[in-house]
C-alpha cells in the first residue's frame, strides 16, 4: 500500500470511528475483509466530494435499519414511530459531512480549503455492494451487529 494511500487510510478510520462515537454515541471499529459476509440486501450508499490542493470522495454503505438506528440517534427521536425517510436520510448526509470534514484536516491538516460537494444518499443493490467490496480502497467498520463498508480515494491536483 503506498504511503499516501496508507494515510488516508488511517484519517478515514480515525474520522469514521471518531463521528460515529461522538456524534451517533455508538462504537465503531475497523475489522478485516475477510470477516466480511455478502451482503443480501440494498444498502443505503451515502457519497460526497472534495475539491482543493486534492480531489477525491468518500462515501458509506450500510443497512438501512443502521442508518434509521444512527438518525434516531443524531436527532434524537423515536425510531419507531416520530423517524421519517426524509429524516434518515438528512442525517446520514450529515453524518457523512462530518466525517468528511474530519477526514480532511486528519489527513490534510487545518490549512488547505477544501470545497465540500453535496452529499448523496441513495440505495446501492447488494450485486452492486458486493463488487464494490473488491475494491482496494475499502475499509471496514463494524458498529454494534452492523457492518459499515466505507472507501475513499484521494487525488493529487495536476499543475
Amino acid at each position: 500500500m503506498a504511503v499516501d494511500t496508507l494515510l488516508s487510510s488511517r484519517a478515514m478510520e480515525n474520522a469514521v470511528v471518531s463521528v460515529l462515537n461522538d456524534m451517533a454515541a455508538t462504537r465503531a471499529a475497523m475489522i478485516r475483509p475477510e470477516e466480511l459476509p455478502c451482503f443480501g440486501q440494498t444498502l443505503i450508499h451515502a457519497h460526497i466530494t472534495f475539491e482543493g490542493p486534492s480531489s477525491g470522495e468518500l462515501g458509506l454503505l450500510m443497512d438501512p435499519d443502521f442508518a434509521a438506528e444512527l438518525a434516531s440517534r443524531i436527532l434524537g427521536v423515536d425510531e419507531k414511530g416520530d423517524l421519517l425517510q426524509e429524516m434518515v436520510v438528512d442525517a446520514v448526509k450529515e453524518l457523512l459531512n462530518v466525517i468528511c470534514g474530519q477526514f480532511l484536516t486528519q489527513r490534510f491538516g487545518y490549512e488547505p480549503a477544501f470545497t465540500l460537494g453535496v452529499p448523496r444518499v441513495f440505495p446501492l443493490s447488494a450485486q452492486a455492494c458486493n463488487v464494490l467490496l473488491t475494491s482496494p480502497s475499502i475499509l471496514i467498520f463494524q458498529s454494534n451487529d452492523s457492518i459499515v463498508p466505507a472507501y475513499v480515494r484521494v487525488k493529487d491536483r495536476t499543475a
